[in-house]
């Protein structure tokens, strides 16, 4: 069996999640998009691990987030993560094209994007990795709804039998997979890593173009 090598910043990533993983914060990144009107946009996304045998970065989101939106409009696919840890004083800012996976979406992507998994196996694995609570997310009203405070879930005909039920009562399995949850797969195409804590401090580029050489320059 041939072994993956990945580059040297994906190396190096890893090794920051694993000096970090203490810290509960490392696992959140900002990430920024283009919204129709040409301004930027960002929020703050969970790290859910690394697409297998692959760089790309793995988060998810609910499919009627504007963010969904953003990257299906003018600017489509196109983001930028700003990643801080803390503990070891490193930034990573990394650049790329985004793979949005869901049952509502009509979309394909080749293996290139996949690698060995398939969009049902994908999607089936993170959702399964949800808890509970954050599973129940992707059932109530969408994202910037008026608040109802009577009503703690919105959900479809289907689902009604779980109405009245209190939410810890509702079983969500990871067969029932919401229309509304959607895995995005970052594709970076450049990474920016800067160390803070070195002296004196130090800043790598990558570029895969470049075939991911590391190219040292001034902070």
């Amino acid at each position: 069996m041939t072994e993956i090598v990945y580059p040297p910043w994906r190396q190096r990533l890893a090794r920051s999640l694993h000096i970090n993983r203490r810290q509960v914060h490392a696992k959140y990144y900002q990430v920024a998009s283009v919204c129709p009107a040409g301004r930027p946009k960002n929020r703050t996304m969970v790290f859910r691990g690394f697409l297998a045998n692959s760089q790309s970065l793995l988060s998810v989101t609910d499919i009627r987030s504007e963010k969904v939106a953003h990257w299906q409009g003018k600017h489509k696919s196109h983001f930028e993560i700003c990643w801080y840890f803390s503990g070891s004083r490193e930034q990573y800012r990394l650049s790329g094209e985004v793979a949005l996976l869901s049952h509502s979406l009509d979309l394909s992507y080749t293996q290139s994007v996949l690698g060995q998994q398939t969009k049902q196996s994908l999607l089936k694995q993170q959702w399964s990795n949800l808890s509970a609570n954050a599973r129940q997310a992707f059932y109530s009203s969408s994202p910037k709804a008026p608040f109802d405070e009577n009503t703690t879930l919105a959900i479809s005909a289907k689902e009604q039998p779980t109405l009245g039920k209190k939410p810890e009562e509702i079983d969500i399995g990871s067969s029932q997979i919401s229309d509304n949850f959607c895995v995005v797969i970052f594709i970076p195409d450049t990474v920016d890593y800067l160390n803070l804590k070195s002296k004196p401090q130090e800043r790598c580029l990558y570029d895969i173009q470049d075939d991911w050489k590391e190219r040292w320059v001034n902070p």
